[in-house]
């Protein structure tokens, strides 16, 4: 009867050493289980725009430093008369306008009375502590208004495994964010020398795919972003207007 429980107390103490070693070099493997059971998505990252051929007689224009090419029929418009075009449109349906945001200005704003991080389940240090933990280096300014691409192109499964505390409770949070936006939007990563940028179309709520965004960052300024807003039923037009847009 010895023999076999010095066997069978050797095996048990071998299990317990695998699963001590386990705990200290992976402590997050029942995080990672979790969540490869509960998301599609998880491991997903934003794959790239691919360009088309954009047609030779769409007219060239520039707005607020993204120049883009639009069909020849699109026209200038703005609020103010006789002021410089601030959109460009063909009916009801087409619309092109640029948005120009510097976060460091904004995040500066002390007249603002809106708090970006009010419907976040943590707190921005808390997100900032989570993405340096597994190699993403962020912007000083404007997190919550972009930690969605993050989110999207970053945050896989095996970034859990040894993640501790909070950081686990956050990826958990973002995980849950990722897979439900992959419903709400597609997303698209163009990337060259001078910015890196992300194409989304706009699939919640009323929008059916109709609207499209790319929010352009700068590599000599990752706080200020240009969001380039597309209203376009056509995906084959909107994509080739998406693949003619640049920086000036």
């Amino acid at each position: 009867m010895k023999k076999p429980l010095i066997i069978g107390g050797t095996i048990l103490g071998f299990l317990l050493a695998a699963a001590m070693v386990i705990f200290i070099f992976f402590p997050g493997l029942p995080t990672y289980l979790k969540v490869k059971h509960k998301y599609d998505h998880i491991d997903e990252h934003v794959p790239e725009f691919e360009k088309t051929d954009v047609p030779s007689d769409y007219v060239s224009h520039t707005l607020k430093g993204v120049k883009f090419s639009i069909p020849s029929d699109w026209e200038g418009s703005s609020p103010i008369k006789g002021a410089e075009a601030s959109s460009y449109q063909s009916g009801e349906q087409y619309k092109i306008h640029v948005f120009k945001t510097d976060y460091q200005e904004l995040t500066g704003d002390e007249n603002s009375l809106y708090d970006p991080w009010e419907y976040y389940k943590y707190t921005e240090a808390d997100y900032r502590h989570f993405y340096k933990n597994i190699g993403v280096d962020l912007p000083q300014y404007g997190l919550a208004y972009t930690m969605v691409f993050y989110t999207r192109d970053y945050v896989t499964a095996k970034e859990c495994l040894k993640l501790r505390g909070k950081d686990k409770d956050v990826f958990l949070d973002l995980a849950e964010d990722k897979e439900e936006a992959v419903d709400m939007e597609k997303m698209w990563k163009l990337k060259n020398n001078e910015y890196t940028a992300y194409a989304v179309q706009v699939l919640y709520s009323d929008y059916n795919g109709n609207t499209w965004d790319v929010n352009i960052f700068p590599n000599n300024n990752k706080n200020e972003v240009y969001t380039v807003t597309l209203k376009c039923p056509d995906e084959t037009m909107a994509k080739q207007i998406i693949s003619s847009a640049e920086l000036e």
